[in-house]
């Protein structure tokens, strides 16, 4: 497979901090034992000035981190409209440090979306799935939807959440109060992070009974990838990484500071990886390996036999579990509204292993 002739999907880390804890992401460990920092506004010119005219086709500057962790994350933002201005430009973040001079601004710049991860409406909800304040988080959020309304902008407002165990019991009514504020909210699914989701914390997450948990775990065939021929994806200090799964750095590529991006696109440490790709060995590297295991997934026929199963309990029985309980949203939802959920939470069909090919699709930071 050949790849493109320059990637058109850049995600630049311009800082490497987050200022949440949530316990399905790598973040909290990771950043306690790697070397962290900000991008160099020298180093940030020189990629952005390369990327004009040469087809990219979504630019966000986020990678593992939280982008509003940068004080100059406005003036970045603008600098990338104004130098390619052909790309989408997204962010995403927790939402926490939507300031009001921050929100004007993001206003201002018309970009093509700004997500929010945004997992509960409770404060203990949010306190256990992310550190944050609550309130805080929701106030800023509303604000920003104002904003955007008053100033005519043509920026999409997406709330994305998890599905998960800690927040089964509200994520259905988190979806109803952002619709009704006219914000587009997506379900989505949890992975365990390439394995760096460690101790037995992917599985305490995840949001049916342990029996029904098992059964909903896919595993995809990592033999290939597609990121390795469209995607570049650049850390605070100028390494190039495989893609966002890459939270150890254990695959860097090269370093946007000793070559242009194109010399390194085009360079032997790409070729190599694409080189397994191609003849279907990418397995033998481990975060590609695990990038395919433990990533839930419900099929379809689960999902339809434990509704099926919860019948009784309209009739007075015993309460219906938390499962079933769930189910049932997730089974109305499919009905009325197949696209709430994203990335593969819910699929038609059942089988042990499946194509690489979907595997880093849109995947998150």
């Amino acid at each position: 497979m050949r790849p493109l002739d320059f990637p058109n999907n850049i995600q630049i880390q311009t800082t490497s901090f987050c200022n949440a804890s949530c316990g399905f992401c790598p973040y909290p460990e990771t950043s306690r034992s790697l070397p962290m920092g900000t991008m160099d506004e020298a180093l940030f010119r020189t990629i952005v000035d390369q990327l004009p005219g040469r087809g990219v086709v979504l630019l966000q500057p986020f990678l593992m981190n939280d982008p509003l962790m940068d004080k100059q994350i406005v003036p970045r933002l603008a600098y990338m409209k104004a130098r390619v201005p052909e790309a989408r430009l997204n962010i995403t973040t927790n939402g926490a440090l939507l300031r009001p001079a921050v929100v004007r601004e993001l206003a201002r710049l018309d970009l093509d979306s700004i997500h929010v991860s945004s997992n509960g409406l409770t404060p203990e909800t949010y306190r256990a799935t992310m550190g944050l304040d609550a309130d805080e988080v929701l106030a800023n959020v509303n604000h920003l939807a104002d904003a955007l309304r008053a100033a005519g902008s043509r920026t999409r407002l997406i709330v994305t959440a998890l599905l998960l165990k800690q927040n089964r019991d509200e994520i259905f009514l988190a979806r109803d109060y952002w619709r009704a504020r006219g914000v587009e909210f997506f379900l989505n699914p949890l992975n365990d992070r390439a394995g760096n989701l460690g101790g037995g914390r992917f599985d305490a997450m995840l949001p049916f009974d342990e029996d029904v948990n098992r059964r909903q775990l896919l595993h995809y065939d990592m033999s290939g990838c597609p990121n390795l021929y469209a995607f570049l994806g650049i850390l605070f200090n100028g390494d190039l990484v495989t893609c966002c799964m890459d939270w150890r750095r254990t695959l860097v590529l090269g370093n946007a500071r000793e070559q242009s991006l194109a010399d390194l696109w085009h360079g032997h440490a790409y070729a190599s990886m694409r080189e397994l790709s191609d003849t279907g060995r990418l397995g033998e590297r481990e975060l590609c390996r695990r990038c395919g295991e433990n990533r839930f997934s419900i099929d379809q026929a689960s999902l339809d036999d434990l509704v099926a199963r919860s019948g009784g309990a309209e009739e007075g029985c015993d309460a219906p579990s938390a499962s079933v309980r769930v189910a049932r949203h997730l089974s109305a939802v499919q009905a009325q509204e197949p696209e709430t959920f994203k990335l593969n939470l819910i699929r038609p069909g059942s089988g042990e292993r499946v194509s690489g090919s979907g595997a880093h699709e849109g995947a998150s930071r």
